[in-house]
């Protein structure tokens, strides 16, 4: 899985050099492979904390890449749902 891992980085960063911070999602098989990472480093003994640091990517992105997001940030950058108007009535109050 080292030699993997070593690949996975330089992806990263070859990736993080062409592109403005959350301009573009990382590619389907780098997400796959850093789930699968976290759910080893894990599963003998690891921390979520650790597995970022070795791939080289945030917490909060690998977070949503084992929920199935494409990124952590877009949630709060990317618009929310569509929030309909509320018709309000206004009347004058009495006194």
């Amino acid at each position: 899985m080292e030699k993997e891992l070593e690949q996975f980085r330089q992806e990263v960063e070859r990736l993080k050099a062409g592109r403005k911070k959350g301009a573009l999602p990382y590619p389907e098989a780098l997400r796959a492979f850093a789930v699968r990472y976290v759910e080893h480093t894990v599963g003998t003994g690891g921390t979520m904390s650790q597995a970022a640091k070795s791939l080289g990517v945030s917490e909060p992105t690998l977070y949503a890449w084992k929920k199935g997001e494409r990124a952590a940030h877009r949630r709060a950058k990317g618009p929310g749902p569509k929030q309909e108007l509320v018709p309000v009535v206004v009347s004058k109050s009495a006194g």
